[in-house]
């Protein structure tokens, strides 16, 4: 039962991305919902939820699966998207790299995407100007 509900609550995460919010409008509406993730634990959470912290998983699932009916959800939300609101850039690198991983996990699965999210995150450890900083540690984490 727990894969069942993990398989959804992915599925609806990659929805959510996709077409309605930001990861940073994910993370500000998880914050408004006192409930803070730094960008390590978020980007699991949203790309493997099956392994995210017990403690996050019940409340994490119910605020998605009633996102429509949440005032916070509702302010972060991407349509009329304004390109000075960093909430609502869909172009910022790592909402399209949650996306391109989302894509590759729904696709390919999950040891395909942890594979190309590991040669994101080394090359872009070499870049001057890192597009993915806050996730640098994705793979030293728990």
């Amino acid at each position: 039962m727990q894969t069942k509900i993990m398989d959804s609550l992915f599925i609806e995460s990659y929805l959510m991305m996709n077409m309605e919010i930001t990861f940073a409008g994910v993370r500000s509406w998880l914050e408004m919902s006192n409930l803070p993730m730094d960008d390590v634990s978020l980007f699991k959470a949203l790309l493997q939820p099956e392994k995210m912290k017990r403690e996050h998983q019940a409340e994490i699932t119910r605020l998605i699966v009633y996102r429509y009916e949440d005032v916070f959800f509702q302010v972060n939300r991407t349509d009329g998207v304004g390109e000075t609101d960093p909430l609502r850039d869909v172009n910022d690198p790592i909402h399209q790299l949650l996306l391109r991983l989302m894509n590759i996990r729904s696709l390919a699965g999950e040891q395909n995407a942890m594979i190309d999210l590991g040669v994101a995150l080394m090359q872009d450890k070499e870049r001057e100007i890192p597009l993915y900083p806050s996730l640098h540690r994705f793979f030293e984490t728990a």
